[in-house]
């Protein structure tokens, strides 16, 4: 990336010369560099160091990355500029201040990058912060320093642009900016990016369709004659928050429950156990969805179609109906390391795969299962599994 540096100074001072001063305005060499981004993302990173970190945080949160990336692309051409007038005119005073309070920073830096980035950007260029309303320069760092951040602004600027390119592409489809960035990160070209976001989105998509619908609380039926006439639809994982609170809201089998009938009821693991990882997903059974009172915990009665009321005896005659059958115990193979996310659940053997497991490849050619292709669905499966074996071994705090 040096040699680019060196030509993008070379431009400055000959367009100087020539009577122009701005930001870089020579169109060959603005598209040579352009298409060598768009072939090698890494040399973003060489011209600019932290320039991949500024457009992750500038995008992130964003619900529109096209948007975000042509507010970016602004933002950059004002920081570029800022570079070229102090590279090309050291001795003019009214560049050695910047007000934060002015239109630009204003409405064109700050909604773009977060102010520590703004600050740091500018402390690049030699500016500190004097007062809350006033950056000033202090030690005005030598030209070639100057030169060289105005190429970074200048790149980062087009691999916006680049970028942009890329949503507008794959529209109507919305993009993560996540996914945006780590696929232009991953692929060797533009080409390559567009094409494994076509495949992402299409994974993601069928997940939707067939992935995401699985039903945790029962197993899933072999086929029409496995359901014994039942409506074979799944309840949804969580209530509507529109429908009024009551029997609905519990679903009809849980896996909550013991499944022994001499259990008689089993209360919910609280949400706070260090074993179970909720870090990252919703919870799966919060009280308040389970029509609880507000505890920590919400018992179920196993032959009751409504929750339990405190004070009331339980209901357990042997002849109130049985609303679900002893759901399977899944576990864990030895494959999945703590930490891990499962892709394969085979339902014979009730047991969660990693990707790479020789067990569970075998389980995809004899056995029933299903991939985990989201990781929303992936962190469901592994949490129930986790509160099934703490269940199976007697452990948990609910036992």
């Amino acid at each position: 990336g040096q040699e680019y540096g060196q030509e993008y100074r070379r431009c400055l001072d000959r367009e100087f010369h020539r009577g122009r001063a701005g930001a870089c305005c020579d169109p060959s060499f603005g598209e040579r560099l352009r298409q060598r981004l768009r072939l090698e993302p890494a040399l973003l990173g060489a011209l600019q160091e932290d320039a991949p970190a500024l457009l992750a945080r500038g995008l992130r949160g964003r619900p529109d990355p096209g948007l975000a990336l042509r507010g970016l692309a602004s933002a950059f051409r004002l920081l570029e500029l800022a570079a070229v007038n102090l590279y090309l005119f050291p001795w003019r005073k009214e560049f050695g201040t910047v007000q934060t309070f002015s239109g630009a920073y204003v409405h064109s830096l700050r909604p773009a990058l977060p102010e520590a980035d703004l600050l740091r950007s500018f402390g690049r260029l030699g500016y500190e912060r004097r007062d809350p309303h006033c950056l000033a320069i202090s030690r005005p760092p030598p030209g070639p320093e100057l030169a060289a951040a105005a190429c970074g602004f200048f790149a980062c600027r087009l691999e916006c642009e680049i970028l942009a390119e890329v949503v507008l592409r794959l529209q109507p489809r919305r993009l993560r900016a996540e996914d945006l960035l780590e696929a232009r990160r991953l692929a060797r070209d533009v080409e390559a990016c567009v094409e494994m976001l076509q495949q992402l989105g299409t994974q993601r998509e069928a997940a939707a369709d067939c992935g995401d619908s699985v039903d945790l609380y029962r197993e899933m039926p072999a086929g029409p004659e496995d359901t014994g006439g039942e409506d074979a639809a799944p309840p949804a994982l969580w209530r509507d928050p529109g429908s009024p609170r009551g029997a609905q809201d519990v679903p009809g089998r849980g896996w909550d429950r013991c499944g022994d009938s001499e259990c008689g009821q089993e209360p919910l693991p609280s949400t706070s156990n260090p074993n179970l990882d909720t870090s990252s997903s919703s919870h799966l059974f919060p009280e308040q969805e389970l029509g609880g009172a507000g505890g920590t915990h919400s018992p179920l009665a196993v032959g009751s179609r409504s929750p339990q009321v405190p004070g009331e005896p339980e209901d357990s005659s042997p002849t109130a109906p049985q609303e679900a059958a002893d759901l399977p115990c899944y576990q864990l193979h030895s494959c999945l390391r703590r930490g891990a996310l499962p892709s394969y659940c085979c339902t014979t053997c009730q047991q969660l795969h990693a990707g790479a497991c020789a067990t569970g490849q075998a389980c995809r050619s004899r056995h029933r299962g299903q991939e985990l292709r989201s990781e929303r669905q992936q962190r469901l499966w592994l949490q129930r599994t986790e509160v099934d074996m703490l269940l199976a071994d007697g452990s948990g705090p609910w036992s």
